[in-house]
């Protein structure tokens, strides 16, 4: 294996604050279950980690889907309820799925999963959601992308795909320790990248901290561009003094730049709907 290329995706020794943060996370996603609306563990397959929660805003709020990482083989999303705290308050409700994880799933059965926990989330609303954006950290922003691109049949529009510090060309994790779970070859890594797959018809905003490795850095500055080549709109928000671990931090303060991200590109999206209809 390259030993830049482990570098640069197996770094828990490279950030001390790791289990820090985590305890952060876990303390205000105790209190985000505790305090706003919620519906728990429903299931969306017959897998046990099929299942998601809710944090509803209401009939008419749009719908953010955030898938948690943990290099497809690990962690949950309990850790990561503190996200709908951030979102609902800004009048999105907030469906945070589990998924198995491998080995013993292996990356195409996790994405099926995930593209399966859609429909579920939905029909759980009281009514249809005006829009939805896909997002989620590290592998589940691969996974909310490949989310967003097998989300054709769905009836309710994709406003935006918004991943925070993804991984988009899986094909470098090869060449890892990473691949001992994962067990993939170059050509299944190619087949399950969304950086080889054409994009869906929307926005994309990448987050990705400023003091990410320049593997995770380079990842979102390549697939803005791939998306750009499809003639699609995409940026990339680059999150100071943020790496890895403490980008999701930017979600437990008041002014988020990842949750005004999200806003402005659902703003942006019924703008857009609204001139057409006035066409």
């Amino acid at each position: 294996m390259g030993r830049r290329t482990e570098a640069g995706y197996v770094f828990r020794d490279r950030y001390p604050e790791r289990m820090d943060v985590y305890r952060r996370f876990d303390e205000a996603s105790a209190a985000a279950r505790a305090t706003l609306p919620c519906k728990r563990n429903l299931a969306y397959g017959g897998h046990p980690r099929q299942v998601f929660d809710l944090f509803p805003a209401g009939n008419g709020a749009p719908l953010v889907v955030f898938v948690h990482g943990g290099y497809w083989q690990s962690l949950d999303k309990d850790r990561y309820s503190f996200v709908a705290s951030s979102l609902l308050s800004r009048g999105f409700s907030v469906a945070l799925p589990n998924y198995p994880l491998s080995p013993d799933a292996d990356m195409k059965a996790i994405i099926g999963s995930v593209s399966a926990c859609l429909p579920a989330i939905l029909d759980t609303l009281e009514a249809p959601p005006p829009l939805w954006i896909a997002t989620g950290h590290s592998a589940g922003g691969h996974l909310a992308a490949m989310l967003a691109m097998n989300a054709k049949a769905c009836n309710v529009p994709l406003a935006a795909c918004a991943p925070i510090s993804g991984i988009f060309d899986v094909e470098p994790l090869v060449e890892t320790s990473l691949n001992a779970a994962l067990g993939l070859d170059v050509e299944r890594a190619a087949a399950l990248s969304p950086m080889r797959r054409p994009p869906p018809c929307c926005p994309l905003t990448a987050f990705a901290g400023a003091s990410e490795t320049p593997e995770f850095i380079s990842q979102s500055e390549r697939f803005v561009a791939h998306w750009r080549a499809s003639g699609q709109p995409a940026e990339l928000v680059s999150l100071r003094d943020k790496n890895h671990y403490t980008v999701l931090c930017d979600l437990l303060e008041e002014h988020s730049e990842i949750a005004e991200g999200i806003t402005r590109a659902a703003k942006a999206f019924r703008r857009e709907e609204k001139r057409i209809e006035w066409r």
